[in-house]
């Protein structure tokens, strides 16, 4: 397939401008639906997750199905905020207060 002839006239110009305009805007609704689509899958993953880690959850703690959404939360985090469970963050390398002293620790 040859180059393409360079517009000549003024009209001509203005015609490749517009293709051109035409052609962005396709590029734009198609980013655009890649965007989308990679959100949604996102958020898939993220629900798979969750409700994973939900079920592991409740399974080893099966009074969790009878808990108000508060006691649920009251408890998960007297687990997660035991020695136990720091203990075995900290061993892990993925400590929250590890995390936070170390981004503030970088912006000093």
């Amino acid at each position: 397939m040859g180059r393409r002839k360079e517009p000549q006239t003024r009209e001509e110009i203005q015609i490749e401008m517009a293709h051109a305009q035409d052609e962005i805007r396709k590029l734009k609704n198609q980013e655009k639906l890649y965007t989308n689509a990679y959100a949604k899958e996102e958020r898939k993953l993220r629900t798979r997750r969750l409700c994973r880690e939900a079920g592991l959850l409740e399974h080893f703690v099966p009074e969790l199905k009878t808990m108000s959404e508060q006691e649920a939360a009251v408890f998960i985090e007297a687990a997660a905020t035991s020695q136990e469970a720091q203990e075995f963050l900290r061993k892990r390398g993925t400590s929250h207060d590890e995390t936070d002293t170390d981004s503030t620790s970088d912006e000093n």
